[in-house]
């Protein structure tokens, strides 16, 4: 195995920059927090982009942050280091492949848009992804499984929504010197529906989202398993229509879940929703191979 060097985009105009040309390969990648160098749990995490096998020197930019989401990430105003690295004319540079992890914070985010706004005024269907209990009722009188808690108005919302922005994004990686460079994003692995998170968010992150809707303990599991596969689902299909989009399915790499109601690492996951090294590394085994494999294949 060679080896992969993680640089932060910042570093590029600091007062040491890296010489990317000593690398064999040059990658630019964007995302959320399972690309970013464990900052939301500094001593036991990792994240992705680190443990990726690789059989040739490679360098990533990343301009990836915790909590980043798929709007923000095609946003030249709010994000702008990718933006400028991607197709920028007096700054982009010519990369031979772009990583992108998405659409989990976006679906994170949507669970927890509650029932009620501030000022008590129930929340339309299709501004949140679950239902209390009488909605469910109301709305999905004959429905015994997971699809009862789901408020379809608000799923299409958001997977238009997220389709909508992987188009934007293709369409300016196509605008500048990146034109047709493969776009490699990935699926999410299901975690479990867990009080166990990070001091900013104690509860983690569906536990309390769940919560909130008054949903059984029993059933939080499907609804959550439900969801993340409708993300899974929608990323398979829409990666292959568009050009030089590849998805990688992480969530056909066999992990070992965590035990439910703990509240700390458990299996191969460090809290909720993200990782141990040992899990990262079991994705990253599968996913470096892939990745070489479709850089291979563009170039064929």
């Amino acid at each position: 195995m060679d080896t992969l060097t993680l640089i932060p985009a910042d570093a590029l105009t600091g007062s040491n920059p890296p010489t990317l040309g000593e690398y064999g390969r040059r990658l630019l990648a964007e995302g959320d927090s399972w690309f970013t160098i464990g900052a939301l749990n500094p001593v036991r995490g990792s994240n992705l982009l680190l443990n990726l096998r690789v059989t040739r020197s490679t360098a990533i930019i990343s301009c990836a942050y915790p909590g980043d989401t798929l709007a923000h990430m095609v946003d030249h105003v709010n994000d702008p280091w990718f933006d400028r690295l991607l197709c920028h004319p007096n700054f982009a540079s010519r990369w031979e492949g772009i990583l992108l992890s998405a659409g989990g914070n976006d679906l994170i985010d949507a669970a927890q848009q509650r029932p009620r706004h501030r000022d008590g005024q129930p929340a339309a269907w299709d501004e949140r992804l679950l239902l209390t209990p009488d909605e469910a009722l109301q709305l999905h009188p004959g429905e015994a499984g997971a699809m009862r808690w789901i408020s379809e108005p608000g799923w299409q919302r958001l997977s238009d929504y997220l389709v909508a922005n992987l188009i934007e994004l293709v369409e300016r990686r196509d605008e500048g010197m990146n034109r047709g460079v493969p776009l490699m994003l990935h699926t999410y692995s299901a975690p479990v529906v867990r009080p166990a998170g990070v001091a900013t968010a104690p509860q983690g992150w569906l536990w309390p989202a769940f919560e909130a809707f008054g949903i059984p303990v029993d059933a939080r599991q499907a609804v959550s398993d439900l969801l993340f596969d409708r993300l899974r689902r929608l990323w398979l299909d829409t990666g292959p229509s568009l050009p030089q989009v590849r998805v990688f399915d992480s969530a056909a790499v066999p992990l070992n879940p965590a035990r439910p109601g703990s509240t700390g690492p458990s299996g191969d996951w460090v809290n909720e929703i993200h990782l141990t090294r040992a899990g990262y590394a079991k994705l990253g085994a599968a996913m470096g191979p892939w990745m070489e494999a479709q850089l291979q294949e563009v170039r064929l």
